[in-house]
C-alpha cells in the first residue's frame, strides 16, 4: 500500500520517471541527454534572498532546466526571485558540476489540469515571464501561449507528451511540504518492513528515497530528516505504538512482539491519516 502523496509529489516523481530508462513508462528527457542533478537547490541571489526550485536537470556541458511544480497558483514573491536568477547566482550558489562559461538555463512551472486555470493565471498577471507545462490525464502539454523553452528539445519534448501507462510513484515517496498523515503513513509501512530489527534514520532514507536520495541538496536532506524524525518521535509516544517502536540513541527499534496486533494497529491509524487527508483536501480547495 502506496501513501496517498500529494498532487505536487505527483508531479515530482512524473519528472524522475521521464528522466529514467524504464520500460513501465516513456524517458525523453533520458534519450535527449537530461539528468537529474538535484532537488531543492538553493540558489542565492544577488540581493540576498534565495530561489528554490523544485529539480534542476542538467544536458550537455552548458544547459541547466529548473521545475517548480505546482498544484496551485504561484505566489508573487516567487516569481520575482525566479524572474532575478541568473547563470552567474547558479555558478556562484555551486549546485552544479557544469563550467560557469556560457552556461544557459531556463525555469519552468509544472502544474496539474485541476489547478490549471489558477497557476495560469497567476502567472500571466506577470508578464507571463515563464514556460507552463500541464499535466493532463493521459499527456503533458506545454501552454502555447506561455514564455517557450529556451532549449529547443524541451519544447519538442513538451508540446504534446502523451502516455498510457500510470506516472510512477515510488521515486519520491513523499516530501518535506506533504501533511504530517501522508507522510506517516509512508512511515509505518516502513516501520512494519522492520518488524523485529532495527533501523537509523540514514537506513529508512536510503530505503526509501533509493533512486534520488544523492541528488537531494544537504539543506534540502536535513530538513527532511528532521520532519521525519520528529513525525516517528510522534508515533513512538502514541498510545498505538509505544510499546512496538522505541527510539534508543540514533536507533530506532521495531519490537516483534505482538506482531498482528501491531499490523492491525498500523492498519487502522493508516486508515484514520486518509480520512485527515481527505477532511483536509476538501477545506483547503477553495484557497489553492
Amino acid at each position: 500500500m502506496m501513501s496517498n502523496s500529494s498532487k505536487s509529489t505527483l508531479l515530482l516523481n512524473c519528472l524522475i520517471a521521464l528522466s529514467t530508462k524504464t520500460p513501465d513508462f516513456p524517458y525523453p528527457l533520458y534519450e535527449q541527454g537530461f539528468q537529474l542533478e538535484n532537488i531543492e537547490p538553493k540558489i542565492l541571489l544577488a540581493d540576498g534572498r534565495q530561489a528554490n526550485p523544485d529539480m534542476q536537470f542538467k544536458k550537455n556541458d552548458n544547459h541547466l532546466t529548473f521545475f517548480e511544480c505546482k498544484d496551485g497558483y504561484c505566489e508573487k514573491d516567487q516569481l520575482e526571485r525566479y524572474k532575478q536568477m541568473t547563470a552567474a547566482d547558479i555558478t556562484r550558489s555551486h549546485v552544479t558540476c557544469l563550467p560557469s562559461s556560457n552556461l544557459t538555463f531556463d525555469l519552468a512551472y509544472f502544474g496539474t489540469e485541476e489547478k490549471r486555470e489558477k497557476l495560469e493565471a497567476s502567472i500571466e498577471q506577470d508578464n507571463n515571464t515563464f514556460p507552463i507545462m500541464i499535466l493532463e490525464k493521459n499527456c503533458i502539454r506545454l501552454n502555447p501561449k506561455s514564455q517557450q523553452f529556451k532549449n529547443d528539445a524541451l519544447n519538442g519534448i513538451f508540446k504534446e507528451l502523451t502516455f498510457t501507462q500510470q506516472i510512477p510513484r515510488s521515486f519520491i515517496p513523499f516530501t518535506v511540504n506533504d501533511d504530517d498523515s501522508t507522510i506517516k503513513i509512508a512511515l509505518l509501512q516502513y516501520v512494519m518492513s522492520k518488524v523485529g530489527s532495527s533501523f537509523t534514520m540514514d537506513d529508512l532514507i536510503n530505503d526509501l528515497f533509493a533512486h534520488v536520495v544523492h541528488h537531494y541538496s544537504t539543506d534540502a536532506k536535513k530538513e527532511l530528516k528532521e520532519r521525519i524524525g520528529r513525525l516517528l518521535r510522534e508515533i513512538s509516544r502514541s498510545t498505538q505504538f509505544s510499546e512496538y517502536l522505541q527510539i534508543t540513541d540514533h536507533n530506532y527499534v521495531v519490537n516483534s512482539g505482538g506482531t498482528k496486533k501491531f499490523k492491525n494497529a498500523c492498519g487502522r491509524f493508516m486508515e484514520d491519516c486518509k480520512l485527515e487527508q481527505e477532511k483536509k483536501a476538501n477545506s483547503l480547495e477553495k484557497w489553492f
